[in-house]
């Protein structure tokens, strides 16, 4: 995809549960990761040990930050399993930043972040070691899980439990937020199934980013979510005339025009070649030392520097006569 102004991509909006983000949050014993574990070819990533009562799931416990980088980098490069999972759960995610935490501390040596950087602190290498991580998890093509707890703000109100660097990226990346409450016990004894809600009142923070679904189920149940979810992707469709399209398709509008490191060093040579024909060495060197710095030069770059490879090539295209 080519970024022009002029000929815009027009956004799309992908049916079932592909591509989708989740985020389940609640007190104890509401079924999250119960029903969380019925969903589509589940995989669990377990930063929490909430798969005791559930055998035969396929997880990963996760003991340390390194596994988890792990596990997101499988994900990333064996396509296969695609054919083996449809759904990835974060299982903990209020607990995910801790570990973070213990890395940064580790690979600094030191005891609190805090105590880094000569008494500054090290919470610019942490912020940003959890977002790149977050940000490759939040890429992978699958249903995407987060579970975690609820905490009670200052006047009172439920929002998910985490790291103020970190559940608010989950948050504003997911397709639904939901909040589950329990409805306590039958006249047996037995614990009837939680409620969920999906729309934010005083009580508590919830929301859903498709304007036609459900705000409230009775009974929380995986079968129930998906049926949510597709509901509300039919009947945006049938209330404003659109047509939904496949994860895939919706995949392929959103990805933008990339050239491998090759090219794009082989285009910049290019472009540099025809402007010192045109005499104008002296301002294309100025173009390149604006944005590597001094006495820098482009051949010079690695393959981590495509995104100033890719400006530099439009700033000298844009000198061509």
């Amino acid at each position: 995809m080519s970024l022009d102004i002029l000929n815009p991509v027009l956004s799309v909006m992908a049916k079932g549960m592909e591509g989708k983000k989740i985020l389940l949050y609640g007190s104890n014993n509401l079924g999250k990761t119960y029903q969380a574990s019925r969903l589509e070819k589940p995989y669990f990533i377990a930063f929490e040990k909430g798969l005791a009562a559930r055998p035969g799931i396929p997880f990963a416990p996760i003991n340390k930050w390194s596994e988890f980088t792990k596990i997101v980098k499988q994900f990333e490069k064996k396509p296969e399993a695609k054919d083996l999972y449809k759904t990835i759960i974060i299982d903990g995610a209020d607990v995910m930043a801790r570990y973070c935490e213990k890395y940064i501390c580790d690979t600094y040596n030191v005891n609190r972040i805090k105590d880094g950087n000569k008494g500054y602190g090290l919470w610019s290498e942490f912020e940003t070691e959890l977002w790149e991580q977050l940000n490759k998890f939040l890429s992978l093509d699958f249903t995407l899980v987060f579970i975690t707890h609820e905490e009670v703000d200052e006047n009172g109100k439920a929002t998910p439990k985490g790291n103020k660097r970190l559940m608010p990226t989950i948050r504003d990346n997911c397709d639904f937020t939901i909040y589950l409450k329990s409805n306590g016990i039958d006249d047996d004894g037995r614990t009837v199934k939680s409620s969920a809600y999906l729309a934010e009142t005083d009580e508590y923070f919830a929301r859903s980013k498709f304007e036609y679904g459900d705000t409230y189920l009775e009974e929380f149940t995986a079968e129930n979510l998906k049926k949510l979810v597709v509901d509300a992707v039919k009947r945006q469709e049938e209330a404003e005339g659109i047509k939904a399209v496949t994860y895939e398709e919706q995949k392929e509008v959103n990805s933008s025009e990339s050239q491998d490191f090759d090219s794009l060093m082989n285009s910049i040579k290019e472009t540099g070649k025809k402007l010192i024909d045109e005499g104008k060495l002296e301002i294309m060197n100025e173009v390149v030392e604006k944005h590597l710095g001094k006495d820098k030069k482009v051949t010079g770059c690695t393959p981590k520097q495509l995104d100033v490879m890719s400006v530099i090539l439009d700033d000298l295209n844009d000198l061509l006569d």
